[in-house]
């Protein structure tokens, strides 16, 4: 399922897409962690929880949200 940019915005909150925005430029999850001042284990929930909310089922639709987003 491809989820439209406009929903993705609609959907997520402002870090989640913040997130997003570094997966997508490559930083790795400690990275990111770090940049955004939270624990791995946080990171780990907003990934959990931008899976839940846009019905990220696989790495292909994880890689799709990743280009529409960068």
């Amino acid at each position: 399922m491809q989820v439209e940019p406009k929903n993705i915005e609609e959907e997520l909150t402002n870090r989640e897409i913040q997130l997003i925005r570094w997966l997508s430029q490559g930083y790795s999850r400690s990275e990111i962690a770090d940049k955004m001042a939270m624990s791995i284990h946080t990171y780990d929930g907003y990934r959990k929880n931008i899976r839940l909310k846009l019905h990220i089922k696989n790495q292909a639709d994880w890689a799709r949200i990743l280009v529409q987003v960068s």
